[in-house]
């Protein structure tokens, strides 16, 4: 079998063939450097140290996530073992065995062929389903497989193949445009400008998503749940059509994740025309539809040549700088993007809007209504978020015939199919949820979908609220019913819910320098892909099992926004922060930050959103890798974790009787006259707050069985053992008392 890294024919021999030139030079490009010479080097190693065929077959993929290095600590390196993409299957372990290794090859490619076969059977004949089918193939089982094992072993076949294949089909649309298809001269030529980067981001999405007309919006789950599933087709009608206008296939999207999206395109002469008539589509729609408030930021790359993207091992240095040129350029070009939203009237914030008889729109109360009383864009959204319950696949047509039912975003009409029996799954490309695959067509598999809890057949304790029916997806007064524990036989706790927003630490610094000098095309495409899975597919996993009363407003790319009873929102904070972790390898340069916000389900969800994003940056401002909950001072991971655990103390002597909920308070009172000492704004009063403290422990804690209890309170304020004078500026005190005081009102 000819290698791949060399052109598979000689076309001096069969000039019809040339194309395979292509091939090799894209091969070299997503590897980002001079095979040639790494491959002879390692043959010869190999001659010296054993079988290469034992070699590679006992080596597993190092993890992508532990590789990461932003300082000098870094991690120890994690691999993967070669296993079908699953939720479990994202956390690398520490040690891999070769023989396992090798029995895990056997077995993918046993899973490989098979699912092959389904794919070739569900696309029949229509190549353009079949090679969405063929990428979705291979991530599922090329994910975990090194592309190479003779440099580092940490990109996988996936994400190689993937580039190659972008990277050769705009060369051969290049090399088309110019009709240099039959001649191997200009095929070869490795410094002609062949490339450009589109990129694409969607901006307004999170003042967009909570665009309400007042806090009385019915179904409110439902309306964001389809908000934020419409904003997802959207993005994916935005690369779809940025393919179509330059003519190349869907291998060429690079990376898709969190309303961005990064597509590889020929430098064609109308290129930059071709963006122009784009964008004057895309604004004109987004006007249309959203007022203003939603725009796609759309800007092309500096050209670039396949020698930037391949360095040699005689020109490292110059091939870095070239390749950190192109680097940078796709940088440019997404602050170029964010900077040429919407145009004419949008763009001097004025939009014309007919308003009939209908006024406004009753669910965002800003835009023309429609029928129902709707505007076009929250209709749609209400219909995706009334199908998706139901549905377990998503069917996408450039050509009509999907129904009545179908959403029209752009050019492209989606379909949500609901049931078992829709012949309509069986049409056009599109795809299905990996956690809950349908099935029928359409043949790949996407992570998903974002998982929310609905009621089960027990409905008997949300009998007094609204909109209840088992099976359907719950309301957040029930989810924060949900809150409650059930003590000597009645219910207890406050009503609550909690809404968590978080996302991964100095991500932009990790794409931009994290990977060292080791930075190509395929690699910073695999690190996205892998941080967009761990939360469209681990995070919804776990959701599921563990925390199934929980409600995804979005999650992907690098950052989630949920909602969940406020109890069980704390514990998931900590749960996901060990996962974290354990997806990292315990890389401490790969973290991530939280905000939380607790509110009652009366509430417009705005105002948490608000504070939850103040919370978070407040978090990343205190030096990230922290969370912000209840206290005006965010805090390390540990010392959450260790203020739940007082809470948890506090609630069991509050539930044996022991301590009052009157005496928290008090305690909760005293905590804030330390904070006003400590921030340096006391009223006269507050320096008293050591002698107060002591009084009411003096004068409530008097029992010789309550020196734990006494020990407790004051180790909350730092004022154990240990305490030698010093100024105390202890944190989770508040956090632990009023989480105690909340589980028992």
């Amino acid at each position: 079998m000819p290698f791949h890294h060399r052109p598979l024919q000689d076309y001096r021999v069969q000039p019809q063939l040339a194309l395979s030139i292509l091939v090799a030079l894209a091969d070299r490009m997503a590897a980002g450097f001079e095979r040639k010479a790494r491959d002879s080097e390692q043959e010869a190693a190999w001659r010296d140290s054993g079988p290469a065929r034992e070699r590679f077959r006992r080596t597993p993929i190092e993890a992508m996530t532990t590789n990461i290095r932003l300082g000098e600590r870094g991690a120890r390196r994690g691999h993967h073992l070669p296993q079908e993409l699953t939720p479990d299957a994202i956390l690398p372990a520490a040690e891999v065995r070769g023989e396992d290794v090798e029995k895990g090859y056997s077995a993918l490619w046993d899973g490989f062929k098979t699912a092959w076969n389904e794919a070739a059977r569900r696309c029949a004949a229509d190549p353009v389903a079949f090679e969405e089918a063929v990428l979705s193939l291979s991530e599922r089982f090329l994910w975990s497989v090194p592309s190479s094992t003779v440099d580092q072993p940490d990109v996988s076949l996936h994400d190689h193949s993937h580039a190659v294949a972008a990277f050769a089909s705009a060369l051969f649309r290049f090399h088309q445009s110019r009709r240099k298809l039959s001649d191997p001269s200009a095929l070869a030529d490795r410094e002609v400008p062949a490339f450009r980067f589109v990129v694409g981001d969607l901006s307004g999405l999170q003042s967009t998503l909570f665009r309400l007309q007042s806090e009385g919006v019915k179904g409110l789950n439902k309306t964001l749940r389809g908000r934020s599933l419409r904003f997802q087709l959207i993005a994916d009608a935005c690369v779809r059509e940025t393919l179509r206008a330059f003519d190349m296939p869907m291998s060429a999207a690079l990376q898709t994740a969190g309303g961005r999206f990064l597509v590889l395109v020929p430098n064609l002469d109308e290129a930059d025309k071709i963006l122009k008539g784009m964008r004057a589509r895309f604004d004109s729609w987004f006007v249309d539809q959203y007022s203003g408030d939603l725009a796609l930021g759309l800007a092309l790359s500096d050209p670039f040549v396949c020698d930037d993207l391949v360095s040699g091992p005689s020109d490292d240095s110059t091939g870095a700088e070239r390749i950190g040129k192109v680097r940078g350029g796709i940088g440019v070009a997404a602050e170029i993007a964010k900077l040429q939203l919407l145009a004419g009237q949008a763009a001097h914030g004025v939009v014309d809007a007919t308003f009939s008889a209908e006024g406004a729109c009753g669910t965002c109360g800003v835009r023309p209504a429609g029928k129902e009383g709707l505007c076009a864009a929250c209709a749609g959204e209400a219909a995706l978020g009334d199908r998706l319950p139901r549905s377990r696949a998503v069917v996408i047509s450039d050509r009509g015939g999907l129904g009545e039912m179908s959403a029209k975003l752009l050019s492209h009409d989606y379909l949500l199919p609901s049931g078992e029996g829709e012949t309509r799954h069986d049409r056009g490309t599109g795809w299905r949820w990996m956690l809950d695959p349908a099935p029928h067509r359409p043949a790949p598999l996407r992570p998903g979908p974002a998982w929310v809890a609905r009621f089960g057949d027990d409905i008997g304790p949300y009998a007094d609220l609204e909109d209840v029916e088992a099976g359907h997806i719950k309301t957040f007064q029930a989810l924060a019913r949900d809150s409650r524990e059930i003590v000597n036989g009645k219910p207890i706790g406050r009503e609550m819910l909690a809404l968590l927003k978080g996302d991964v630490d100095r991500l932009g610094r990790i794409f931009a320098g994290g990977l060292s000098d080791r930075w190509s095309v395929a690699r910073s495409a695999a690190l996205s892909r892998m941080m967009d899975a761990y939360f469209t597919l681990r995070l919804p996993h776990l959701l599921r099992t563990d925390f199934p009363d929980s409600y995804t407003v979005y999650a992907g790319g690098d950052d989630f926004m949920l909602v969940l009873p406020w109890r069980q929102g704390f514990e998931l904070a900590r749960t996901l922060r060990r996962d974290f972790e354990r997806f990292a390898g315990g890389n401490p340069d790969l973290t991530f930050s939280l905000g939380i916000a607790l509110f009652d389900p009366r509430t417009p969800i705005s105002i948490p959103a608000r504070e939850a994003e103040n919370r978070l940056e407040a978090a990343k401002s205190a030096g990230r890798n922290r969370v912000s909950a209840l206290e005006d001072t965010p805090l390390t991971w540990e010392a959450f974790s260790e203020a739940l655990d007082r809470a948890e103390t506090l609630n069991r002597w509050l539930r044996e009787g022991r301590l009052s909920t009157a005496f928290l308070y008090r305690v909760l009172a005293i905590d804030d006259a330390r904070r006003r000492v400590a921030a340096g704004h006391a009223r006269p009063s507050d320096y008293a707050w050591m002698a107060r403290l002591g009084y009411q422990i003096a004068r409530n804690l008097k029992k010789r069985d309550d020196a734990p209890i006494r020990t407790g309170i004051l180790e909350l304020f730092g004022l154990d053992e240990r305490w030698q004078g010093e100024a105390l500026d202890q944190v989770g005190a508040r956090l632990a008392i009023s989480h105690a005081i909340y589980r028992n009102r």
